[in-house]
């Protein structure tokens, strides 16, 4: 199996490039208010995740499908998670970012995941085969999980969205 550091280190630098991108707003209205779940009356943020460990978002056991055959405990680096087989990033955005994530041609929308907006990014070439899913969890924060395929991705991204501070 090839490093998925690589492929989760690759999905953090176009996250990150997408914060400087502009981009139209049109059409994203609604998932803005959906993802911005930062209301001051009830003490929440706009960062829910802000001191969060990104290996507690996802353990191996959650999704069978990850490889476990190493052993290893996942590493946290600083907002990356690097498991076996897997990678998670927290990663801050500002609107801009938050607009070029789910406008840019190469995220394709998918169903809402436990009400957060979703996309993935999937890389087909042989050999190399891998998935990211990004969920926005507001506007400001996204966390991204890149595994092997798609489907694997949504069920991890699943688990993901339940262990999100609402």
């Amino acid at each position: 199996m090839r490093s998925v550091a690589v492929t989760a280190a690759v999905v953090l630098a176009g996250v990150l490039g997408l914060a400087a991108c502009g981009g139209s707003t049109e059409g994203v209205e609604q998932n803005v208010r959906t993802a911005d779940r930062g209301a001051a009356p009830d003490g929440k943020t706009d960062a829910p995740l802000a001191n969060t460990d990104p290996c507690s978002l996802l353990k191996p056991s959650d999704v069978p499908e990850l490889s476990q055959k190493s052993g290893a405990a996942p590493k946290t680096v600083g907002r990356w998670c690097q498991g076996s087989g897997y990678g998670v990033i927290i990663s801050e955005v500002d609107l801009k970012g938050y607009f070029g994530m789910f406008k840019n041609p190469s995220v394709k929308p998918i169903p809402d995941i436990a009400g957060y907006p979703a996309g993935t990014i999937e890389n087909t070439d042989p050999g190399t085969r891998t998935c990211a899913v990004i969920l926005a969890v507001t506007t400001h924060e996204l966390v991204t999980v890149a595994v092997d395929t798609c489907e694997i991705g949504r069920k991890a991204a699943t688990a993901i969205a339940g262990r999100i501070p609402r």
